[in-house]
């Protein structure tokens, strides 16, 4: 599905919906970037969105392509495709919720927004849904931007638990803290949209230029988030040096080693805790100075 755009192959779209109705039957479907494809789809291609919808059989999909239709900005579609499949209470909700068209949908505080987006990219090729990702960014202040980044660079290396194997995962703990989100829950959601949102568009950069192309644009564009990006990058790499000799000293050390081990490990720890790179780091330092 990743690379639908390129050729457009009907057997390409045939094959990701015989994946849904699989991951359907086992519980695990999670569809907010196939629905993204398919909204993008059925707006653009007529003769597509007829195909598809006379040939599915699935209850379940059936209820995506609801939702998609709604996502394309075909409202008067939809409703029409859920009355002929026993849908119509589905359509209501959606209708009186006021669901978003994918051209309104500007990911701030919903991480599933940021695979609606995805997933009309793929079927489009359309760099303007990436940018509308990214754009994120631009509005969150220095703080929330870097926490964002620092999410999405543990997600990348470590998945959604943000912690290396032997560490304890307390980064979303203490993100949830420090945003307040037993309060509201707005801000700590923000932070892992903006996470999210860096982890799949990195993944996604390695195997297509057009993400990668953008990515790389947005953020050597703007000063200030190209000098957040840089600082958390080589914060994100001083990270990984301190937990390899982390795990080199944990069992056996010797006296001298122990004083690395001891710096190391609380350094791995400001970070983990959202402390600043620089004051993360300073241990590294004060042990060049011995």
């Amino acid at each position: 599905m990743a690379s639908y755009y390129r050729s457009k192959p009907p057997a390409c779209v045939d094959d990701t919906l015989a994946q849904l109705r699989q991951t359907a039957a086992t519980g695990r479907a999670e569809p907010n970037t196939i629905i993204g494809f398919l909204g993008e789809l059925f707006r653009s291609s007529p003769q597509e969105r007829e195909r598809l919808l006379k040939a599915e059989t699935s209850n379940y999909v059936k209820s995506v392509d609801v939702v998609s239709l709604y996502r394309a900005g075909l409202p008067d579609e939809a409703q029409k495709f859920a009355a002929d499949n026993n849908l119509a209470g589905l359509s209501d909700r959606l209708r009186a919720a006021r669901m978003p068209p994918l051209d309104a949908v500007t990911p701030s505080s919903t991480p599933a927004d940021n695979d609606l987006l995805i997933g009309a990219y793929m079927a489009s090729g359309n760099t303007a849904h990436i940018r509308r990702i990214l754009d994120n960014y631009s509005s969150a202040d220095d703080g929330m931007a870097s926490d964002g980044l620092r999410v999405g660079f543990m997600m990348s290396k470590f998945g959604p638990g943000l912690a290396p194997k032997g560490r304890d995962s307390v980064m979303a703990k203490v993100a949830c803290t420090k945003y307040d989100c037993k309060a509201n829950q707005a801000k700590f959601l923000r932070v892992m949209t903006l996470g999210t949102a860096m982890w799949s568009l990195q993944s996604l950069s390695a195997q297509d230029e057009g993400i990668k192309k953008t990515l790389s644009e947005f953020f050597s564009r703007d000063a200030r988030l190209k000098d957040l990006f840089a600082a958390e990058q080589a914060a994100f790499g001083n990270y990984m040096t301190a937990i390899i000799l982390v795990s080199t000293f944990q069992k056996d050390r010797t006296a001298d080693q122990d004083r690395t081990y001891e710096l190391m490990n609380k350094s791995a720890s400001i970070y983990e805790n959202l402390g600043s790179g620089r004051e993360a780091f300073e241990p590294f330092q004060n042990l060049n100075k011995k």
